[in-house]
């Protein structure tokens, strides 16, 4: 499982510099807007990801704000490698 977890968080960074890629240099024809809108919804999702665990596990979870940010990039992946803290 923690090969997994390595391998998608490396995937996600990936990601991450595709979408930041194309802001930088934006893509030909009509990629550079789906990249925009593939963006947005990265980050939508990302934040609503992030507000719920504060909701849901304000009590039992005190995240640092590196660990708030890397919950950010990495999402569910993150969350995986810090479940032991939760029970």
């Amino acid at each position: 499982m923690n090969y997994f977890i390595h391998f998608a968080k490396v995937l996600m960074v990936l990601i991450w510099g595709l979408l930041i890629a194309n802001i930088l240099f934006p893509f030909p024809g009509k990629a550079e807007l789906v990249f925009y809108i593939l963006l947005a919804f990265v980050i939508f999702m990302h934040l609503i990801q992030l507000l719920m665990i504060y909701g849901a596990f304000s009590e039992k979870l005190k995240l640092t704000k590196s660990e708030a940010l890397q919950i950010f990039v990495f999402g569910i992946f993150k969350l995986w490698q810090i479940k032991g803290r939760i029970q």
